[in-house]
């Protein structure tokens, strides 16, 4: 069996922006707005939730940490479609919001939930 991942959403799909965070000690990658929607999209389209993210900031090549983040929880009685669609809402609601602020370059990394095709 097959994991569901990142890595194989931005292999799968051209997602061309994305910036390694290994350097934080972070095994996963963050990507510019645009892309991190495009992947919230494919997420939709998939039925994986996104469990949720954090903010970085993308200076003269240096990503930082911002301690910036979103998180979205199951409810109780939620069915796994709503959950779905609910998690991606909330994800997209949050990076389009996140322009607001005063990060010029802000990236954006995705926690989904881990499918086994």
């Amino acid at each position: 069996m097959e994991k569901s991942d990142i890595m194989s959403i931005i292999q799968d799909n051209n997602v061309s922006e994305y910036y390694s965070l290994k350097h934080l000690g972070i095994d996963g990658y963050a990507f510019p707005d645009q892309e991190a929607l495009k992947i919230v999209q494919i997420c939709k389209l998939l039925l994986i939730p996104i469990l949720g993210g954090d903010v970085y900031s993308l200076t003269d090549s240096t990503i930082e940490d911002l301690d910036d983040s979103w998180y979205y929880d199951r409810t109780p009685n939620e069915s796994y479609y709503n959950y779905v669609q609910n998690s991606c809402n909330r994800s997209e609601s949050y990076i389009r919001a996140y322009k607001s602020h005063s990060c010029d370059r802000p990236l954006f990394s995705l926690v989904i939930e881990e499918q086994l095709k």
